[in-house]
């Protein structure tokens, strides 16, 4: 908060005096308090507020006496707009919006899909690049390879094997126990079978159709019913039943389709996640317009502006500082950013813009992260 970059400049100063106290005759404490007032001691939003309001000339529609609107205006000026772009869809009978009605609404109302507009809107807000970032998503479900080799086939495989490798350890552990009875042989043996059904599907996974249909081949042997009065065949027959269940609980959540109908089933979403951005950015499309009519920003708009009037893209597509950015980089010896687990990625771009590349310092902690 700006209250809190006000308390850290006084606790700066309070510091520096102190140390003055003890050798009141040192110059270089002295030339740091009167530097105190040049220093840029605030919040990410008051910088990047600077920014823009000593470089607007940088951008393109942008009036320099913008007023930042409050969360509510800008909450019930999304709210307008997405009921003008509905109301008018329906008067068109617009197909594409009538499918997107038909896949994330009940009969009851559309306010499930209007949240999900604002949802996204927001989300990819906090991207550098927004529109780009949306149209990279979404085309990672247009692909035609193994489903192995996707994004969701891998993470599915990799939890799968870590079942595996859980379940294998644990059941190891229970044939080991029956090792040394020769009564249980047999007891031992079936779940050797076991592990080496699941250490087969284990030395699978790399190829999506393989591990599939070894895991529709995968048939447990019925427990033995000899006769042997034996804790540890029994502890042996539960620890089993526990690893069985846990399995196929897990196998029925994962490998339940081939590869080309996992496929198939991303590839159905692609249609409708086209028509989802086409409608995202018409939202965005309106609502920059409306904000430019009535002259006001929000704090999403601040950090976005800064980060234009500091960042652009070469013809190769490589992101390179501006003019105005390597005049901050110059300015700046030291940059500390406190809290840091709260920064998006337009922050990071925009910090790491104005510093020399070895003179950043970042506190923060993970498990407090927003």
């Amino acid at each position: 908060t700006n209250a809190a970059a006000s308390e850290m400049r006084e606790r700066v100063i309070d510091a520096i005096y102190k140390k003055l106290e003890e050798d009141p005759e040192n110059e270089n404490l002295q030339r740091q308090i009167t530097l105190l007032n040049m220093a840029s001691i605030c919040t990410i939003d008051s910088f990047c507020l600077e920014v823009v309001k000593n470089n607007f000339f940088e951008l393109n529609n942008v009036s320099p006496n913008f007023r930042i609107a409050d969360t509510p205006e800008i909450e019930l000026l999304k709210q307008e707009i997405l009921d003008d772009i509905f109301e008018k869809k329906y008067e068109e009978d617009d197909s594409d919006f009538t499918k997107l009605v038909n896949t994330y609404t009940s009969y009851k109302d559309d306010t499930p899909l209007k949240d999900l507009v604002l949802k996204i809107h927001g989300y990819i807000g906090s991207s550098p690049f927004p529109k780009e970032w949306l149209h990279e998503k979404i085309e990672m479900f247009n692909f035609n390879l193994d489903f192995s080799k996707t994004p969701w086939g891998s993470v599915l495989l990799e939890e799968l094997d870590e079942e595996l490798i859980d379940d294998i350890a644990v059941l190891e552990d229970a044939r080991e126990s029956l090792t040394n009875d020769k009564d249980l042989e047999i007891f031992e043996q079936i779940i050797a079978s076991d592990i080496k059904q699941l250490k087969t599907l284990q030395d699978n996974l790399q190829n999506w159709d393989s591990a599939y249909e070894i895991a529709q081949n995968i048939k447990f042997q019925p427990w033995s019913r000899k006769k042997v009065e034996s804790e540890i065949k029994a502890e042996a027959k539960e620890i089993r039943d526990t690893v069985k269940e846990k399995f196929n609980k897990k196998l029925g959540k994962i490998l339940t389709t081939d590869s080309k109908q996992s496929n198939q089933d991303i590839f159905d979403m692609y249609d409708i996640l086209k028509k989802l951005e086409k409608l995202i950015l018409e939202f965005d499309e309106v609502f920059s317009k409306r904000k430019r009519e009535k002259n006001i920003v929000d704090f999403t708009d601040i950090e976005h502006f800064a980060l234009e009037i500091l960042v652009k893209k070469d013809e190769n597509g490589n992101v390179i500082k501006t003019d105005v950015a390597k005049k901050y980089t110059e300015k700046f010896q030291e940059i500390a950013i406190d809290e840091y687990q709260d920064s998006n990625l337009v922050q990071e771009y925009i910090l790491t813009s104005v510093s020399r590349g070895n003179n950043i310092f970042m506190v923060g902690d993970v498990k407090q992260s927003i």
